[in-house]
């Protein structure tokens, strides 16, 4: 490929020797300046084969800038920390924009000058309207994982950032998917020819093994920790279709000792990135997350994915098994598939605790003759109807004052 060396020595201290395929064929491309649409799945490398490609551009034509959108928080701030690794030999300026952090201090960081600025399309957006970034100066437009920008709706944001950068543009699009949507996507942003990639299969990558569990809902937990107990995973990834799902999930896995960490949406910026910084490092080993929040999840050695609730469709699938078995390496994934067959069956068991109170016969056991009316009592004791005063969303004033007859 002919890099520069500053570039070979800095890919050579994170661990990149051989290129893949994603890789081999985009950076070519990038360096002649090419329009790009590549449909890449998770773990090929894409991230790398852009920020190689754009530092490499960037070194012989130092008038331009580059933008990379990104989806989620986490994915910028990984991108960021991934290209500012690559460009270590060099004297690029990369920043990087997101809401959940303090404007104050992206508004210091660009007024330092930017190279290269990563960005998500909401707080991308805030900053044009400050007049804190100028889009015109931006002739190199990535646009990461698009087709989760769309599923996310940042359509209208991402027609603005478009509507600002110039005319005379370069445009490379990355997504997991290629179907109608996208494609559209690419024929409005994209002016000229444009080059289209697909790398890998549309299916799993074939090194990751995935077995399916059909279960019922109750016994989802103690089949979770019977698989983690098959096996010494240093990292594993559960996915869960709704925050609260995350939080309880979480509060389950420390309740029974596992060293587990929760991310999802309404959590604070900071508190994400320790997350991450915790996961990454290998401080915690189980991460729980929500779909949204696993966007920007890039963790090389996961070993283990979990679905703990199913996805809400293929891609989906696709995205979140797509985090382990990444770069070639060997993967492994579980999906519970809820079972009401098998909960009915559960619940019809002599032993199942709802259903303590029936003896042999499915006779119920009833109190003797002469403790019925007293338990009766009680029960109708703890019925009565409240006074006026204890209804509820009413103050306690007290009983009410006898009217005094004239």
């Amino acid at each position: 490929m002919a890099l520069n060396e500053k570039t070979m020595k800095a890919l050579e201290e994170l661990g990149y020797y051989k290129p893949t395929e994603v890789q081999q064929k985009v950076i070519p491309l990038i360096l002649q300046g090419e329009n790009l649409i590549v449909r890449s799945q998770t773990g090929t490398g894409k991230t790398a084969a852009f920020g190689i490609g754009l530092i490499e551009l960037l070194d012989v034509e130092r008038e331009k800038k580059a933008l990379v959108l990104a989806p989620t928080r986490e994915l910028a701030v990984q991108i960021s920390e991934e290209l500012k690794g690559i460009a270590k030999e060099h004297h690029h300026k990369i920043a990087v924009v997101y809401g959940g952090q303090k404007i104050d201090v992206q508004i210091r960081a660009l007024r330092k000058g930017v190279d290269i600025l990563i960005a998500t399309p909401g707080r991308l957006v805030d900053h044009s309207e400050r007049g804190t970034v100028n889009l015109s100066e931006y002739s190199i437009v990535v646009l990461d994982e698009a087709d989760e920008m769309l599923d996310m709706g940042f359509k209208d944001e991402m027609d603005r950032i478009m509507g600002q950068v110039p005319e005379k543009r370069t445009v490379l699009l990355f997504s997991a998917t290629l179907d109608e949507l996208i494609l559209e996507l690419a024929s409005h942003y994209i002016k000229g020819p444009a080059e289209t990639i697909e790398i890998g299969e549309k299916e799993r990558a074939k090194q990751i093994k995935e077995d399916f569990v059909q279960v019922s809902r109750r016994k989802k937990f103690a089949n979770l920790k019977r698989i983690l107990g098959q096996g010494q995973y240093k990292k594993v990834l559960i996915f869960m279709s709704t925050k609260r799902g995350v939080d309880y999930l979480h509060e389950r896995l420390k309740e029974s000792s596992y060293r587990a960490e929760a991310i999802h949406g309404d959590m604070s910026q900071g508190r994400r990135e320790r997350v991450m910084s915790s996961f990454k490092s290998g401080k915690t080993h189980i991460l729980v997350a929500s779909d949204v929040a696993a966007r920007g999840i890039h963790v090389e050695d996961i070993e283990l994915i979990v679905n703990y609730d199913e996805a809400q469709d293929a891609d989906t699938h696709l995205h979140r098994v797509g985090r382990t078995g990444r770069m070639g390496k060997e993967g492994k994934a579980v999906t519970f598939i809820e079972s009401r067959e098998e909960e009915d069956k559960d619940r019809n068991r002599d032993d199942h605790p709802d259903f303590a109170w029936m003896k042999g016969g499915g006779e119920r056991k009833m109190p003797p003759r002469g403790e019925r009316r007293r338990a009766g009592a009680s029960d109708r004791d703890r019925r009565r109807r409240p006074r006026a005063h204890e209804k509820k969303g009413r103050r306690n004033y007290g009983p009410a004052k006898k009217k005094r007859r004239r």
